[in-house]
């Protein structure tokens, strides 16, 4: 007997459904891209329940008579190719024959369609992709599919769909880049009876825009044009100033067709360069007009990913395009300091220290000074004792931890410090004498690890220290990130929470509020409690301690980020995330001034941190100079 076998037809229709309709979206989409193919004008677009119950998607296209709408519901039957030299000259957006019949295999599905032409119309009622009953029916020219209870025959298929919210918002988000990209054709997308987009269709890109995501964002859109040998380019970009939190506001469009390309993002990407901070990406829409036959859109079951024969042309006109308009928005000598890149330099490794035993000391014993006498040296940097490096910037507390006195006060003590070893056991003690330390063959000095010796603070910002013959420059806020995050990441029981009397109202994007929704139970783990309090606004009722309305809206800003990753972190990942946000915000920051005993406490504090080399970003925290590296930047031979 065999053990090969051919699958009946409704298996193998409810099997290859699987690879064109994953969930509502994807049918929503080939239901639309349909219609556009039918060369409609205005195509209404209605769901109830994120689309798992009911989806119509109505049209004023061409319609079809009775024998073709019989035969579009039979897979493979299409009126786009007809023979596979065809495949490389697609100028539809639909052309496999797949899309209706596979809807059909997975739902309840009716058709009603009509020809302008005709005098009455023909109405198709289908369950589970068979054909139950034909008949004429009076109807207006173009056609309306309705589908329902769609997977009610593949339940399991069902365990994997979201909530109705995300299900709903990733159909809100699909209608509107298939606007997008047909600015002529009027859209309106009905969600459980209320209008959520509506679009002109008068063929004016700014306009749909304007309608999908406000006056004040269009407002902030630059135009786009670049003409390359075979492809021209069009579009709008945000302004630097305009970030969204994902790259799902990024609309790349090919011959009218929705389409991810990495080559075009990452054009994108490189264009803007270090206009951009690291927590957003820009909006965009970028339509190319390109010939069929030097792209393959017939690489991808959904039709979401395209190849072009050339991709280094296409990165360059995209690149150039973007930085074009960019530049020309910005003065020649903005621009020129934002290409400048930094001279090189070398970041401590590991291996070129041992923390555990490293020295600070105020000044090399018996070594010449710098050049600044006591009388001419900075009276903030080198006078008497004063507040800690927190309370010099009126912060004496840890956003996560008990309010600290100041670390030089003469009660402080040792369990108030970021570390277990006081700072200030070096001055509680007599100095030793040097003949001492020269009569004692034990403790040679050559045979200890050498100090490092603050010399100074440049531009309040960076500290100066000699390390043996090496020069140190220590980054202050990311030396001090460092040091507050292993201070947070030895609170095993996790990130306290405080109830906020008066919550903070946050506005987010209205498929965000869905998002959190759903990841809800992982981000009070992170000390963040909330509810939603309209449409597009989150009512923030706790949060980690000391967290500002403003410091709060940037946090929510980057968990949402995070979720819209590809890969999602896990809680662990972003409870590493939480508190390197909070050991930044609470950091010493660029133009803090730090006398020599705060720079000596701050070194000392992070030498006896886990990873004393890198911020908890991954940023270096320390740059080392040799005398050879410092000869070539003098030019020395």
């Amino acid at each position: 007997m065999a053990v090969i076998h051919i699958l009946d037809e409704v298996t193998a229709n409810q099997i290859a459904a699987g690879e064109v309709v994953e969930r509502p979206v994807n049918a929503v989409k080939e239901l639309v891209e349909n219609a556009v193919d039918a060369s409609a004008s205005s195509i209404e677009v209605e769901i109830a329940d994120g689309g798992m119950t009911y989806i119509r998607v109505t049209d004023d296209g061409c319609g079809m008579t009775e024998e073709d709408a019989k035969l579009s519901v039979i897979r493979h039957a299409t009126s786009k190719i007809s023979s596979v030299d065809n495949i490389y000259h697609i100028a539809s957006l639909g052309f496999r024959g797949e899309a209706l019949p596979s809807i059909a295999s997975v739902s309840r599905a009716t058709i009603t369609t009509r020809r302008s032409e005709d005098n009455e119309g023909t109405v198709l009622e289908m369950t589970g992709g068979e054909i139950t009953e034909v008949r004429p029916a009076g109807a207006p020219a173009g056609t309306t599919v309705e589908v329902r209870d769609l997977f009610y025959n593949v339940p399991a298929r069902k365990k994997f769909l979201k909530s109705e919210r995300t299900e709903s918002s990733r159909i809100n988000s699909m209608v509107g880049k298939l606007a997008l990209a047909n600015p002529d054709i009027a859209f309106r997308l009905i969600n459980n009876g209320r209008t959520v987009i509506e679009t002109p269709g008068n063929g004016r890109l700014m306009d749909v825009v304007s309608a999908l995501y406000g006056t004040k964002t269009a407002g902030e859109m630059l135009p786009v044009e670049e003409e390359g040998e075979h492809i021209a380019l069009e579009g709008l970009i945000s302004k630097p100033s305009l970030l969204k939190s994902s790259r799902q506001y990024q609309t790349i469009i090919i011959n009218r067709r929705v389409v991810d390309s990495a080559v075009v993002s990452k054009a994108v990407d490189n264009a803007y360069h270090s206009l951009l901070p690291k927590n957003g990406y820009p909006l965009m829409v970028l339509s190319f007009q390109v010939p069929p036959e030097i792209i393959d859109v017939n690489v991808h079951p959904q039709k979401r990913e395209i190849k072009f024969s050339d991709e280094q042309s296409v990165f360059r006109l995209v690149y150039h395009g973007v930085l074009g308009t960019l530049t020309s928005q910005s003065t020649a000598d903005t621009i020129a300091r934002e290409m400048i890149h930094d001279p090189s330099h070398e970041v401590v490794k590991e291996h070129d220290f041992n923390p555990g035993s490293i020295r600070v000391e105020d000044k090399p014993l018996g070594k010449p000074d710098i050049g600044l006498s006591e009388e001419t040296r900075p009276k903030m940097s080198w006078g008497e004792p004063s507040p800690s490096y927190e309370e010099s910037r009126g912060q004496g507390a840890d956003h996560f931890g008990e309010r600290r006195a100041p670390s030089f006060a003469p009660d402080t003590e040792e369990k108030d410090l970021f570390t277990n070893r006081s700072v200030f056991d070096e001055y509680r003690k007599e100095e030793p004498k040097r003949e001492h330390l020269e009569t004692d063959p034990l403790f040679e000095e050559e045979k200890q690890e050498d100090p490092v010796i603050p010399l100074g603070q440049v531009s309040d910002c960076f500290i100066l220290c000699q390390h043996g013959k090496d020069l140190l420059i220590i980054d202050q806020h990311a030396a001090h990130e460092r040091v507050r995050y292993d201070h947070l990441a030895e609170r095993a029981e996790g990130i306290p929470v405080q109830e906020i009397l008066i919550p903070y109202l946050i506005h987010v994007d209205s498929g965000d509020v869905n998002l959190l929704e759903d990841h809800r139970a992982d981000i009070e783990k992170l000390g963040i409690t909330f509810e939603q309090a309209g449409p597009d606004v989150i009512r923030i009722t706790g949060s980690p301690e000391d967290l500002s309305a403003a410091e709060m809206e940037r946090v929510m800003g980057d968990i949402v980020k995070a979720y819209h990753e590809k890969d999602v972190p896990s809680p662990e990942t972003m409870r590493h995330r939480m508190m390197a946000y909070a050991a930044c915000r609470g950091a010493i920051k660029r133009g803090d001034p730090l006398n020599i005993r705060q720079m000596k406490e701050l070194i000392r504090d992070l030498f006896h941190t886990s990873r004393p080399f890198v911020c908890p970003h991954g940023r270096p925290t320390i740059v080392k100079f040799t005398p050879v590296e410092l000869g070539r930047l003098f030019k020395r031979p």
